[in-house]
C-alpha cells in the first residue's frame, strides 16, 4: 500500500489567507477525503469505515475503488472489510480540505470471534445484540441459542458490548490473530430487582433440550432426567423435586 502525496497546496494556501483575514469559515478544512483501491474486494460485503466512528463508512465499488468523505483531518485509522474472510486496519493522514489517496490496499486474513452469551445461572437470553466498539460490526443480532460469529476482524484487541432484553449490558475485551477462530463466553450481569420476567426466560443448563422455566437457582423446573436437576433434587413426573415430595 502506498499513500501518495496530497493535492492540497492550494487548499493550505487558502487556509492561511482566510485565517489571516479572520473573516471566513474554516469548517471545510476540518475534514478531508480518502480515496483508494482495495485488492480482492467483494463488493457485496466490502466496506470502508473509520475506527472509532463506525457511522462514517462507505461501500467499495466492483472495481475495488472507494471514496470516504467527511473524514476528520489529521492521523486516523481505517477499518476495512474486504471480503467474507479478509480485512485490514490502515493508518492514514488526512489533509484538511484535501484528499489522501491510497493506491494499493492489500487485505489480510481476518480473525473470528465465536461468541456464547448467557444470562446469570446459564440462562438463555432473548433479543441479544453484540457490538464491536469502534468498528462496522454494530448491533449484531445473536442467534436463539445466544451464539454469534463476528468477523472478519483484523488482528488486534477489541471491546465487545453484549446486551439482551431485561439484562444490563456487559463489556468484554477480546484479542484475535490472523486466521484465528476464538471462542469468547460472555455472562451478562444480574438483572435489576424490578425485572419480573427474569425467572420466566428459560434455563440454559446443560441437558435442557428446550427453553424451560427456572428455579431461582437457575435450574430446570421441568426435566427428563436427574442430570437436569439441582443437587439434591430428582426428576419425577417431569419435574425437579426434592426427596419426600409426593
Amino acid at each position: 500500500m502506498r499513500q501518495t502525496s496530497y493535492s492540497v497546496m492550494m487548499a493550505l494556501a487558502l487556509a492561511l489567507v482566510t485565517g489571516a483575514c479572520g473573516g471566513f469559515d474554516n469548517a471545510p478544512f476540518r475534514t478531508g477525503t480518502v480515496r483508494g483501491y482495495l485488492r480482492e474486494a467483494d463488493p457485496l460485503v466490502a466496506v470502508v469505515s473509520l475506527v472509532g466512528h463506525p457511522e462514517l463508512r462507505g461501500p467499495v465499488a466492483g472495481d475495488g475503488t472507494f471514496v470516504l468523505e467527511g473524514v476528520p483531518a489529521g492521523p486516523v485509522e481505517l477499518f476495512i472489510v474486504a471480503s467474507a474472510d479478509k480485512a485490514v486496519r490502515l493508518p492514514v493522514v488526512v489533509p484538511g480540505g484535501g484528499s489522501a489517496r491510497l493506491e494499493d490496499v492489500v487485505p489480510r486474513a481476518g480473525g473470528f470471534l465465536d461468541l456464547r452469551v448467557r444470562g446469570p445461572a446459564r440462562q438463555l437470553v432473548e433479543g441479544g445484540l453484540v457490538s464491536v466498539t469502534g468498528t462496522p460490526f454494530q448491533q449484531q443480532r445473536l442467534l436463539e441459542d445466544g451464539s454469534l460469529r463476528v468477523g472478519p476482524l483484523p488482528e488486534g484487541c477489541y471491546t465487545l458490548e453484549a446486551s439482551a432484553t431485561g439484562f444490563p449490558a456487559k463489556a468484554t475485551e477480546a484479542c484475535v490473530k490472523e486466521s484465528e477462530s476464538k471462542e469468547v463466553r460472555i455472562q451478562l450481569p444480574e438483572p435489576n430487582d424490578d425485572d419480573q420476567g427474569f425467572l420466566h426466560r428459560g434455563c440454559g443448563t446443560i441437558g435442557c433440550e428446550r427453553s424451560l422455566p427456572c428455579t431461582p437457582e437457575g435450574q430446570c423446573q421441568e426435566c427428563v432426567s436427574d442430570e437436569q436437576c439441582a443437587p439434591g433434587l430428582s426428576c419425577r413426573d417431569e419435574r425437579c423435586q426434592p426427596p419426600g415430595m409426593p
